[in-house]
């Protein structure tokens, strides 16, 4: 090769019974003694059952050479998984923080790409059967992960927060559903059957004067009206006892109905306090004991479990906030940028964030291991923050940086 051809560079040597993988093709080398010198080889090509002589071979070299830049062209097959705001579908086409991102790095590596729409478990699997080159979509880094596959630098600090249903505005209600707690219930059973009995004894003692009627229908209405308006403290109206027996009834109704109605009022108002102060969640340690709607296989459960919410998992945090939205749960925890895009859209005016951003997390590209193509990324970026080019991506899509 040197004397021949002066190629002292990219040369592999060979001896006989060797194999050479060019990609898709594998080539072994075979000597053939006393046939033209005696160091004479024949190359076989495995695939193409195809055998050439040591002359022809050697038209082989730009063919192989040919070949390994085409396996390198080849598309790189990029799994994503439609996550707002990382990973969007619009008008046909794909959108969003993490694809204007990857374009970027796409444009500056020169690669071609095919973008394959999977979910997160497939994801994974795909990177880890070495059916996708990379894989990406607001996908958290974690020991855990990194054990399995490979994560580029993070490219986007993030966290969870806690979204609930926006109940500033007045509603009569939420007051009204505090009437059938059962504290309230029991109350308003006690006084119901106090004005009851205090009504027929008043009726039994004062029936056929001035406003109470000897027949018992309409008579006992007269009578508690009278306890009632007694207990009121409004005055006796138009019905006033006569005897000293019914003074003495409309007395105990004025000393213990009085204390009995307050009491009643009491509970009213602790029922709707309460029940305003279980609906309260303004920070982490709040969704104790709660039940929060958060999508399955992500770092939000375990999380979640170590608060010690009741964690309702879903496919998608769509169906989470559907849950919120029909109040089949308190709350629905999961990424940052997720939560804030969809209070600001699907969901402005009927949900809102509450509390601090908790579990710091950082996103990175994933991709199987070993992939030299991690590395590669990195540095892109790193040109891509030195160049102003990931600032304008944030500040697209997250405003000031």
């Amino acid at each position: 090769m040197v004397h021949l051809y002066g190629i002292t560079e990219n040369v592999q040597v060979v001896n006989d019974g060797d194999e050479l993988d060019l990609g898709g093709r594998k080539l072994s080398f075979h000597l053939i003694p006393m046939v033209h010198w005696p160091e004479t080889m024949v190359t076989y090509d495995q695939k193409e059952k195809i055998l050439f002589s040591c002359c022809v071979f050697t038209l082989l070299l730009g063919s192989a050479e040919e070949m390994i830049a085409a396996e390198a062209e080849k598309p790189l097959i990029v799994d994503i998984e439609i996550l707002a705001p990382c990973v969007m579908a619009s008008n046909g086409r794909f959108t969003g923080f993490d694809i204007d991102l990857w374009e970027a790095i796409a444009q500056d590596l020169n690669v071609e790409f095919t973008y394959r729409l999977t979910d997160l478990d497939g994801i994974f699997k795909d990177l880890l059967t070495g059916k996708a080159d990379v894989g990406f979509s607001c996908i958290t880094i974690t020991s855990e992960r990194e054990e399995l596959l490979d994560f580029s630098h993070h490219y986007l600090d993030s966290g969870l927060r806690i979204l609930v249903l926006n109940k500033t505005e007045l509603s009569i209600l939420e007051p009204l559903k505090s009437f059938l707690s059962p504290m309230v219930l029991s109350a308003l059973t006690y006084l119901g059957l106090f004005i009851i009995v205090c009504g027929n004894i008043v009726w039994l003692v004062e029936r056929g004067h001035r406003r109470i009627s000897r027949k018992y229908f309409p008579g006992i209405f007269e009578s508690i009206w009278f306890v009632v308006v007694t207990m009121a403290t409004v005055g006796y109206g138009d019905v006033v006892p006569r005897k000293w027996v019914g003074r003495l009834i409309a007395l105990l109704v004025m000393v213990f109905g009085i204390g009995f109605f307050g009491w009643v009022i009491a509970q009213l108002s602790s029922a709707i306090t309460l029940q305003k102060l279980q609906c309260d969640i303004d920070h982490p340690q709040d969704l104790r004991d709660k039940v929060v709607a958060t999508v399955e296989g992500t770092t939000s459960v375990p999380t979640l479990n170590n608060i010690g919410a009741m964690v309702k998992p879903v496919k998608t945090l769509d169906q989470a906030c559907q849950l919120l939205l029909e109040e089949r749960v308190e709350a629905v925890v999961f990424d940052s940028p997720a939560i804030l895009h969809y209070e600001r859209n699907e969901g402005a005016g009927r949900v809102k964030t509450v509390g601090p951003l908790f579990d710091i997390q950082y996103y990175g590209f994933i991709f199987p291991h070993g992939s030299e193509l991690r590395e590669h990324i990195n540095r892109s970026l790193l040109r891509l923050r030195k160049n102003g080019t990931y600032n304008r991506i944030y500040t697209k899509w997250f405003g000031i940086v």
